[in-house]
């Protein structure tokens, strides 16, 4: 840190993970930070995820190349520079017939997935046959397995980011709602070099009450997750009852987590789970493990709506993770995004920063 900077303030509207971290590179390159939050920091949707760090293997269906190897970069960076708050986790996706459309489909995604990976690569996955799979509690109608690797976070994680933006000078404003900002880089009556808008699904509806115009629109999607009193040894990925999308199984914390549903809400404040949800996501993973799931051993339950940016395709399950930074003078405003990829927002923030 070589202190170049060292009198230049940067004002964040946002205690999120993109916020949070995009703080913490600024504050690497020598800006004094002020972050503003109006609950407490990681306090909605980025505590409110399927806790994995990810490229975004089921993207690849969709063509967002991009995106996953963004995720993936990302990915590595994470798993590097928090070892004790993250691991490795093997993820088996299952299959009704071995010798299937399906499971070569599978096989080459996963194959591209590494491939373009690269070095980056943390491991190599497996194929599991019938009877490795009924030693893990699945049907014996599904006949095969193959397995990825991708990352998973402790809850810990988030603690230590604001520990480390902490010991470096950046300055939390927490429970302090902001109304006002002027893209000439005033937050209220302070004035700063630059202001930077990490309000993930509330961005629209915060630029619009500044009278700012926006180059995109927030498709507000709520996804569900559950907390069961169940211990799984691997994680597992499959098809939901309607063969929609996918669903993630995972080991968390000494019990099962299960998510995501995918609903198109009206506002971010919709973040409600539904019975419909519960049931959905039973009635899905029930169809591949011998001993069903029932109401009764769900510890808990959360929902976060997702600051995804609307398309034109009617079919939001497709829609793109990617993220988009709009520029009005000193005020940069993030779109989209995902927990995986905020060190890439962060660092395309602190390139435009140091660039202005």
């Amino acid at each position: 840190m070589d202190g170049t900077h060292l009198n230049n303030k940067i004002g964040i509207v946002g205690g999120g993970i993109t916020g949070l971290i995009s703080a913490y590179f600024l504050s690497l390159e020598g800006y004094k930070v002020d972050l503003y939050e109006k609950k407490k920091l990681l306090s909605e949707t980025s505590s409110k995820t399927t806790k994995l760090i990810h490229g975004g293997i089921r993207y690849l269906e969709n063509l967002q190349f991009h995106e996953v190897k963004n995720g993936i970069n990302d990915r590595k960076w994470w798993l590097e520079n928090f070892p004790d708050e993250t691991k490795l986790q093997e993820i088996i996706i299952l299959s009704k017939k071995k010798l299937s459309p399906e499971i070569f489909k599978f096989f080459f995604g996963i194959k591209v997935y590494e491939t373009f990976a690269g070095r980056s690569n943390i491991k190599t996955g497996r194929l599991y046959k019938q009877d490795d799979l009924l030693s893990l509690g699945i049907k014996n109608n599904i006949s095969a397995g193959i397995s990825f690797y991708d990352g998973l976070m402790q809850e810990s994680v988030g603690q230590e980011i604001i520990k480390r933006c902490k010991s470096n000078g950046v300055n939390f404003y927490e429970n302090n709602e902001i109304k006002s900002i002027r893209s000439e880089g005033h937050i209220e009556e302070k004035q700063y070099k630059k202001i930077i808008i990490a309000a993930g699904p509330w961005v629209s509806s915060f630029l619009k009450q500044n009278k700012i115009d926006t180059n995109k629109t927030i498709d507000y999607i709520k996804g569900s997750h559950l907390i069961i009193n169940r211990k799984i040894k691997k994680g597992l990925m499959f098809r939901d009852q309607k063969k929609h999308r996918y669903i993630f199984a995972l080991p968390y914390q000494g019990n099962l987590l299960l998510g995501t549903t995918e609903q198109r809400v009206r506002s971010p404040e919709d973040n409600h789970v539904l019975d419909s949800e519960v049931n959905y996501l039973l009635e899905s993973i029930n169809i591949y493990i011998d001993r069903p799931i029932n109401k009764d051993e769900i510890i808990k339950s959360y929902s976060g709506v997702r600051p995804l940016i609307k398309s034109k395709a009617q079919d939001f399950h497709s829609s793109s993770r990617d993220f988009y930074i709009q520029k009005d003078h000193n005020l940069l405003s993030l779109f989209g995004g995902k927990w995986t990829t905020a060190p890439s927002i962060a660092r395309n923030i602190v390139r435009i920063v140091n660039n202005e």
